[in-house]
């Protein structure tokens, strides 16, 4: 992969990164709601996918 290859898939991943940590955020009053009603969203589980790819890519950039 060339470096302007890694470079931009870091920058992706980076950004999905925090578009996820940030709809989680925002959706926390929905999942609290929906967890009353009995009903579990995955948003734990999304956000954890995506903190172990953004983990990937940055480790894989300081090697």
């Amino acid at each position: 992969m060339t470096h302007a290859v890694r470079a931009a898939r870091r920058a992706g991943v980076h950004a999905l990164h925090h578009l996820t940590v940030l709809t989680g955020i925002l959706a926390f009053p929905l999942v609290l709601l929906t967890r009353k009603a009995g009903v579990r969203l995955p948003m734990g589980s999304i956000v954890s996918r995506i903190h172990d790819a953004y983990e990937r890519v940055v480790d894989a950039a300081n090697e």
